[in-house]
């Protein structure tokens, strides 16, 4: 058995990397955080030059707060080699390394491995085996709840996994069971010491979203793939993360962009800009449409992942969210820019819309007008006919205008009844968001209508 004392030799980030990649690999990781534990998985490695195959433990949860946080226990496999890697990694940051040679392949077959981490010692195990134990002094900066992940993916490391070879895509690993066993000293009854006791295990029947969370796109430094959901899958009774080329000319995704200026001191003359990471901060190529103090835009963009702002008037003011609040994409950087995400199989998005330089969605309509109750728009989003219901308090006429986003009046009729419920054909429209206008003498009550016909 090798051991290793590594510092700083190779970067593990969770840090997106937005540049174009060269594969795309596969990555899931438990919703919930472990302070110490067995974790146990059955799995099998992929094999090819330049990747690696993985079931570890991390503090996913360090934010703004890493290295000084950082916090990290793996089992790792690259697909240059036999070898299985057993690794701690801590605050500065620096990691330390054992390496085991077994006696099996195990990019060929499914073979048990578990992880024991108590305060102060972590132990490895295969096969039922005992293979590594680290309870050196560092050890103990092991003190942060770490969560379950599983990655595929393609390293910028020769030294460590050899010199990719995009030619050996499409690959994968298999994974039969992950079990999670908690804690207990004196108490359990599972493990070294029976200081373990079972709480759940997953054979991957199928997805469970109260357990895992699919990585949509994401990456880190040194990773030549963009992790995606669709290089994850669950197929009999197994768990396969796979690691392909990228699709090419995938299709695009209409994606809707609004923000409400209704308390700012905007001017009539006053405009409102879309800049983002899909424009390159152009300043004025993307020119919003203005109804009622929101200003809308929709816009088709491949998959990926994308940051924007609005703005005044060229870059004369920033509609942006608050530096470092929950809506800052990457609260840990300089910059303050809302963000999402686009998935190859997303239907079209509906971002919030944003109130202007704030978190808060302040979506136009959404208390019910006291003289209209229970009303509802269904189906919404829609492909042009939709149904709208509600209640009104006292026998009214009332008009209902649908205009778009510049203000022109695409349907208007008259209703006299106190229950409202009536179907209406737009079929003919384009794609886009629509305003839908309730009013009669007792007051006037809007509600958005967003149309996506295929």
């Amino acid at each position: 058995m090798a051991k290793y004392l590594l510092i700083l030799c190779f970067l593990l980030s969770f840090s997106p990397k937005l540049q174009s990649q060269e594969c795309v690999g596969g990555q899931i990781y438990s919703n919930e955080a472990f302070l110490y534990g067995r974790f146990e998985v059955a799995m099998r490695s992929a094999q090819g030059d330049g990747i690696v195959s993985s079931f570890f433990l991390y503090n996913l949860d360090v934010g703004c707060n890493w290295p000084d946080e950082n916090n990290e226990i793996d089992i790792e496999m690259t697909g240059n080699s036999e070898n299985i890697l057993f690794t701690t990694h801590y605050p500065g940051p620096w990691y330390y390394t054992d390496s085991l040679v077994p006696d099996f392949n195990p990019h060929d077959s499914i073979h048990f491995y578990a992880i024991e981490w108590e305060p102060g010692i972590v132990r490895w195990f295969v096969d039922s085996q005992l293979v590594v134990i680290q309870d050196q002094n560092f050890v103990g900066g092991l003190i942060h709840p770490m969560r379950i992940v599983m990655n595929l993916w393609a390293a910028d490391a020769v030294e460590w996994v050899g010199e990719w070879d995009p030619s050996i895509m499409p690959v994968e690993s298999e994974y039969e069971f992950v079990r999670f066993y908690e804690y207990e000293p004196d108490s359990g009854d599972a493990g070294t010491d029976n200081n373990f006791s079972l709480v759940w295990y997953d054979e991957f029947e199928s997805y469970d979203e109260e357990r895992w969370t699919i990585e949509a796109f994401g990456g880190f430094g040194g990773n030549y793939c963009t992790f995606k959901s669709s290089s994850v899958e669950f197929n009999s009774d197994r768990l396969f993360l796979k690691l392909e080329a990228e699709e090419e000319n995938p299709d695009s995704i209409p994606v809707t962009f609004s923000v409400d200026v209704n308390e700012q001191n905007f001017n009539a003359s006053d405009v409102v800009f879309l800049n983002g990471s899909f424009n390159n901060w152009c300043g004025t190529c993307e020119l919003m449409y203005e109804n009622e103090g929101v200003w809308s835009l929709t816009i088709d963009l491949l998959p990926g992942e994308y940051e924007y702002v609005f703005t005044k008037n060229f870059w004369e003011e920033n509609g942006a969210p608050p530096l470092g609040s929950e809506c800052d994409y990457h609260p840990c950087d300089e910059w303050a820019n809302y963000g999402f995400v686009v998935s190859a199989d997303s239907d079209p998005i509906f971002l919030s819309t944003f109130c202007w330089n704030a978190c808060e969605d302040c979506t136009v309509g959404i208390n019910e007008a006291s003289w209209l109750k229970d009303f509802v728009i269904s189906p919404n989003p829609n492909q042009g006919i939709f149904k709208i219901e509600g209640e009104l308090a006292n026998s009214a006429i009332i008009q209902i205008n649908v205009m778009d986003t510049q203000g022109k009046i695409v349907y208007r009729s008259n209703e006299v009844n106190t229950i409202l419920n009536k179907t209406i054909d737009l079929s003919a429209l384009e794609n886009g968001i629509y305003l839908i206008n309730l009013t009669s003498d007792f007051g006037s009550f809007s509600e958005r209508i967003f149309i996506v016909i295929d």
